[in-house]
Order: C-alpha cells, then sequence, then structure tokens
C-alpha cells in the first residue's frame, strides 16, 4: 500500500515537470572511503549506488562517514544501518542511511547588477555591497533491500529528499533498480542498475523537475587477495558523456590493513586505505580533482561497527 501511494504521488506530479540531467548528488556524494578509495566504484551498498550489492552483507552494521569536498567548500556527512535479516531461510538484510550535504557562503549576486536599462552590465552597474551570503543545505534518506533468486539477485532503492537554496525549497524521491548475477562459484558479479528510474523534485516556486535516468553496467571479480571491478554508465537521454568508475582492492586475509586505489571520470586518480578491526572497520580515502581543476583534493573517513561482534564480547570482557 505504501509502495502505491509513493508511485501515485510520483506519477501524479510528472505532468509538466522538467527535464534535468543531473540531480540525486547528495547521494554520489555520501559515497563512504572504501567506495571513493576504489574510484567511486559501487562495492558496498554502504555509501554505495548500487542496491543488489546487498547480496554482499553479512551481519548487522552501523557506519558513518564524512566527506571534506575540495577543502572544505562543501561537506557531506552520513550515517547508515544495516539490519541484517533471515526472511523464510534466506537473506533479508535492509539497508537505511540518512545524507547530509551543505555547500556555505555562496555568493547571491542577484541583487548586485543595477541595470541602467540597456539589459547589458557595464562597469559601474554592480553594487558590490549587494552580494550577500547564502547556502545549501540537502537531506536525503536511502532505503534499500533485494530479493534473491538462486545466483539472480533483484535489488530496489528508494530516495526522498529536502533542500533549501536561500528562500526556496524542495521536496523530492526518486527511485533506483538494480540486478546482479553471480559467476564461477559466486567469485565473479555482473551487474546492471538504472538510478532515478522514475522521480519527482517539487520547487516552492511551483516548478518540478524530474532526473533523467542513469543506466550503468560493470562488474568484479574476486583474485585470491585481489578485488578488481569496473562500471560504466550514461544517461539515456541527451548528449551525455561515458561515465565509468574502475578500482582495485587488496586485502589478505586475516590481515589488518586494506589498500585501494581506483581512477574515475570525476577524479583523475584516487587511493585509499582500511584497519579492519575485529569489531570496527576504519577507512580513509583521497581523492585527486581532474587535471586542470581549479578545486581542492577531497577526503573521506568512514567507521563501520559490526554489532554481532560486539554480541560476541558479551561476557568475555570484563570492567
Amino acid at each position: 500500500m505504501v509502495v502505491r501511494i509513493i508511485l501515485f504521488f510520483i506519477f501524479a506530479n510528472l505532468v509538466g515537470a522538467e527535464t534535468v540531467q543531473y540531480g540525486g548528488g547528495i547521494f554520489l556524494d555520501a559515497q563512504d572511503a572504501r567506495n571513493a578509495g576504489m574510484g567511486g566504484y559501487s562495492i558496498s551498498i554502504a555509501g554505495g549506488r548500487n542496491p543488489a550489492m546487498l547480496i554482499h552483507a553479512q551481519e548487522p552494521s552501523i557506519y558513518f562517514s564524512s566527506k571534506d569536498k575540495f577543502a572544505g567548500l562543501s561537506r557531506v556527512s552520513s550515517i547508515s544501518y544495516l539490519h541484517y535479516g533471515i526472511k523464510q531461510g534466506n537473506q533479508s538484510p535492509i539497508y537505511i542511511s540518512i545524507v547530509n550535504r551543505s555547500v556555505e557562503n555562496i555568493f547571491d549576486t542577484r541583487s548586485a547588477w543595477l541595470d541602467n536599462g540597456n539589459s547589458t552590465p557595464e562597469i559601474g552597474e554592480i553594487n558590490y555591497y549587494n552580494i550577500k551570503d547564502i547556502s545549501q543545505n540537502e537531506l536525503g534518506l536511502k532505503v534499500a533491500f533485494f530479493r534473491r533468486y538462486n545466483s539472480f539477485v533483484l535489488g530496489t532503492c528508494l530516495k526522498p529528499t529536502y533542500t533549501s537554496l536561500a528562500d526556496y525549497s524542495a521536496w523530492g524521491i526518486s527511485g533506483d533498480i538494480a540486478a546482479l548475477v553471480q559467476l564461477f562459484e559466486k567469485k565473479m558479479d555482473i551487474t546492471i542498475r538504472v538510478e532515478d528510474i522514475i522521480s519527482i523534485n517539487k520547487w516552492s516556486t511551483g516548478r518540478n523537475e524530474t532526473i533523467i535516468p542513469l543506466i550503468t553496467a560493470g562488474g568484479q571479480i574476486q583474485l585470491a587477495s585481489l578485488l578488481l571491478g569496473i562500471e560504466m554508465g550514461s544517461h539515456v537521454m541527451g548528449n551525455s558523456p561515458l561515465n565509468y568508475n574502475a578500482g582495485f582492492e587488496f586485502h589478505q586475509q586475516d590481515e589488518i590493513v586494506i589498500f585501494r586505489g581506483g581512477i574515475s571520470h570525476n577524479h583523475l586518480f584516487s587511493v585509499g586505505i582500511g584497519l579492519n578491526l575485529k569489531m570496527i572497520q576504519i577507512d580513509y580515502a583521497y581523492l585527486h580533482p581532474p587535471k586542470n581543476s581549479p578545486f581542492e583534493p577531497s577526503q573521506i573517513v568512514s567507521v563501520g561497527i559490526f554489532l554481532e561482534k560486539f554480541d560476541w564480547t558479551r561476557g568475555k570482557i570484563t570492567p
């Protein structure tokens, strides 16, 4: 019933909606350090963009992530909870994530131009005292789950959002769908996903927007201690460039340290390192900006807490 109400709301508001190519960026920015360190490849659902990757969830956990983007121009933080349940003898995890992205000190120049009537900005027509600072804040919720049919996995994700920009605000909701096939005794995954397959964003100005869906295909393979992954995608409409993300993760069994690296269309390269402790995993990623970019590098720190490990310590740790 809830899903039907949501779909009715989306379809009812799609009439007359403006099509936009770039939307939902808050969830892309919210990738955790593991995904980011591998060039943005969606290796996991925690901070990733592929709900079918829930198939690799092993136990209930909580994740915290903080991203310092472009040396502080934008900050992104998230908290996620993975509920690892069993339904009718099968895995039935549910992933819930709350994301916040903020951009401060945006120059508002709408009142700075004093037009003399020719509709062309000229020297002396700009009143710099009328330039003000505004901010943008976004809040997003992601709820993902999946169903497994032998070696085939189908994942879905709902993403409601709220945006405030200066005196304006917007409510929105979108949905993703993904499919995954496991091959070679589950050592290889082949996956395809459609992000924002259906979406609506309603602004307080009366403007409605819908995001052009993004289709991405890729896969990963586990070779002993080395994991390799690559994905490529493009928007289904317009002259959209090809997006790509590729990376590796090296983790020897029973070793604490994890090494990562990757490349993507957004960054020249990225590197990452992780510490796999018994109850906690700490990850760090460094994202180098594209060549000739005026922006500074971005950094991400993520912490995962494995709840079952804490249950394991009950009765074994004394004050």
